[in-house]
């Protein structure tokens, strides 16, 4: 059962018209925000919601049908992604590098693998860059990620303990002087509420905007646990003000389950979902699209 279905499957209401159509009463009303809440929309999209459905131009007027609610809820679903939606331009012959963050156990090291074998895919020449010098096996871990997707994996030139502003700066030369199509940037996992990490963070991003060329593309993306919730909401409203997000990868995503989040930080926010990941495999990360999107949830 998918998402929506899931969702409404859920809702009760013991009224019915004459002609047996279930009518939505005010506890039904109530009922349907506590599910949205539960399914991770959070409480501004949720209300949003509830109240949109009895807005101009197309107000409905008395009695609302079960029926109704839903289809109204479906479109609104579909003009929030839509609006919080921009195309990708992968395919171009520009230089871009891609600046990853995200918190511990997000899946930020794998997804990064992902998109490395993903890039190179579409060949494009790719460099790694391990600024995630906090942690003491991320360096491997990312190297072996790197090998998985036959892509070049920058050695910093004074070991592990290297400063991350350091290997970051050394990263984006050799992706200049040696033709690099891609790097992608990894980081340090850090909590939001993290001031020293988050203060590297945005020290790590002044790099990037004082050593690239006009030529090469900047993208700041955050990776976001979708099973988290509203704790994910929280982390992409936390790392925008730091360092402003372009992009987010959805990872350990099931529609069958929650998936609300989706919707919350796309209406709230405006940040474009880039991928999502749906398994633990190499080629599990897709490219979001939010047609595609909608049509497995609400099918």
């Amino acid at each position: 059962m998918n998402w929506f279905k899931k969702l409404f499957s859920s809702l009760k209401s013991d009224n019915t018209s004459d002609n047996n159509i279930k009518i939505a009463d005010e506890d039904y009303f109530i009922d349907l925000e506590e599910k949205l809440l539960t399914f991770d929309c959070g409480l501004e999209f949720s209300e949003y919601l509830i109240e949109n459905i009895k807005k101009p131009p197309n107000p409905l007027k008395g009695e609302f049908t079960t029926k109704q609610v839903e289809e109204k809820i479906t479109n609104l679903c579909k003009e929030t992604l839509q609006n919080a939606y921009k195309p990708n331009n992968f395919n171009t012959k520009n230089k871009r590098i891609i600046f990853i963050t995200g918190v511990n156990g997000s899946g930020k090291t794998t997804s990064i693998g992902k998109l490395a074998y993903f890039f190179k895919n579409l060949n494009k020449k790719i460099l790694i860059a391990p600024c995630d010098t906090f942690r003491a096996a991320a360096g491997e871990q990312l190297e072996k990620w790197a090998n998985r997707s036959n892509v070049s994996f920058h050695s910093p030139s004074q070991g592990k303990n290297q400063r991350p502003d350091s290997v970051l700066f050394e990263a984006i030369t050799k992706m200049k002087t040696e033709n690099f199509d891609m790097l992608l940037v990894d980081t340090a996992g850090r909590l939001q509420n993290k001031k020293e990490l988050m203060d590297e963070l945005a020290r790590l991003s002044k790099v990037i905007e004082k050593h690239s060329d006009s030529n090469i593309e900047i993208d700041r993306w955050l990776v976001i646990d979708a099973t988290t919730g509203q704790n994910g909401y929280q982390q992409a409203v936390a790392f925008n003000e730091v360092s402003p997000l372009s992009g987010l990868i959805l990872t350990k995503f099931d529609g069958s389950a929650k998936g609300g989040i989706v919707f919350a930080i796309s209406h709230k926010l405006k940040i474009p979902i880039k991928f999502i990941g749906i398994g633990e495999q190499i080629d599990k990360l897709e490219i979001f699209n939010p047609e595609k999107f909608v049509e497995e949830i609400f099918s």
